[in-house]
């Protein structure tokens, strides 16, 4: 499948290891601009020393591109359900805030997804490859 321009929101399916659950989180496609300001801020230099940021930049940019998430898949400590959607009758406007706090290791794998594991190398061979578009090798 081809890769899509488009400014839709993305899904990030993740196993939850702590509640053993599928969270669904949405976020939006990194810009440019928060692409290189990403890996640019992974270390910092103060003096002679350089100081890794990674854990920084992962909640920061992660919580930046979150969007939302699949409405039941967060309570409250109450056990009541909250959402991201303002069209809820669910709806917390603090749903972010509250992700951030109570689930950071999350926005740190969106972060991962998002910014850092967009691709891998395939070295698998391509059947096509070398093949006009008659059949014939070339």
């Amino acid at each position: 499948m081809p890769r899509t321009f488009i400014n839709e929101p993305n899904e990030l399916r993740l196993h939850d290891n702590i509640s053993n659950s599928t969270i669904v989180l949405f976020y939006t496609t990194p810009t440019a601009k928060q692409q290189a300001a990403y890996t640019n801020g992974m270390t910092k230099r103060v003096r002679n020393k350089l100081i890794n940021c990674t854990g920084e930049q992962r909640q920061n940019y992660g919580a930046d591109i979150l969007t939302g998430f699949r409405e039941g898949d967060f309570l409250k400590a109450d056990g009541t359900p909250f959402s991201s959607d303002p069209a809820s009758p669910n709806h917390d406007p603090e749903w972010k805030k509250q992700v951030a706090r109570f689930a950071p290791d999350l926005i740190e794998r969106l972060a991962i997804h998002a910014f850092e594991q967009t691709a891998e190398q395939d070295d698998t061979p391509d059947l096509d490859d070398g093949e006009s578009k008659d059949g014939e090798s070339e």
